[in-house]
């Protein structure tokens, strides 16, 4: 894995995080939890910009997850959580989302060939917060 294949993962990464958060928001009622939920799509907006930026200089433009991507995140949100809108539930989502994240990113770290330390280090930052997205979800299960 090159540096545009790893800026590109964590770019779509970060998008994808922020719509699938988006996503379950509204159905959030503890207030505490949906805090949680904002500060990781904060989170998110900002690994997301950090990457586009370093993509544009390197003369790339960033992709966003795909149309087909967004409207099964949506769906996927909407049907996982109509039986059961719990926190709970909620924070069980949140949580298999990062860990597919967290293997995905350690895998894309593990391949990754190139020598830009800004790049390997925005990749660990996105890994670490999906890290800590899951010991935030945790007392609400």
């Amino acid at each position: 894995m090159q540096d545009i294949e790893l800026l590109q993962y964590v770019h779509e990464t970060a998008e994808m995080g922020k719509l699938g958060l988006r996503d379950i928001l509204g159905q959030i009622q503890d207030a505490k939890l949906k805090n949680a939920v904002q500060a990781q799509i904060d989170e998110y907006s900002i690994i997301a910009g950090q990457s586009a930026e370093l993509l544009r200089r390197k003369g790339e433009n960033p992709k966003d997850p795909s149309l087909m991507a967004r409207i099964f995140s949506e769906v996927m949100a909407t049907v996982q959580t109509l039986a059961d809108p719990s926190d709970s539930k909620i924070a069980e989502l949140v949580i298999k989302g990062n860990n597919m994240g967290i293997t995905k990113g350690l895998k894309h770290l593990h391949d990754y060939e190139g020598g830009d330390h800004q790049i390997r280090t925005l990749a660990e930052k996105l890994l670490a917060t999906e890290q800590s997205n899951v010991e935030q979800m945790k007392p609400f299960l």
